[in-house]
């Protein structure tokens, strides 16, 4: 079954969530984003509906939270350098993805 991943209409960006839906699937990111991401993935529920379920939503922002507080703290060189990196991986993944279809 596809994941719904209806955020975005982007390809790289949709497949980019997917792989960090992957991550949280394996637990990384604790037991509920584990859950989440194992309905999304399964497809028994998209990733916008998912983020309207309230223990799932708590936990994205949370995480969206601590996020925010390293940033912050974070010296403009290494966020820059964070910036350059996903600019990167989103270059990369656009590239893979071409060849993938011209095969």
């Amino acid at each position: 079954m596809r994941a719904d991943l209806d955020l975005t209409d982007d390809p790289v960006q949709q497949r980019l969530l997917r792989k960090a839906l992957e991550v949280f699937q394996e637990g990384a990111r604790g037991p509920v984003l584990q859950e989440m991401a194992r309905e999304v993935l399964s497809g028994r529920v998209g990733l916008r509906a998912a983020t309207e379920i309230p223990a799932y939503a708590e936990a994205v922002i949370d995480q969206g939270a601590d996020f925010r507080r390293r940033w912050e703290s974070m010296p403009d060189t290494e966020r820059e350098a964070l910036a350059r990196e996903g600019e990167r991986q989103v270059a990369e993944e656009r590239v893979r993805m071409r060849r993938e279809s011209q095969s």
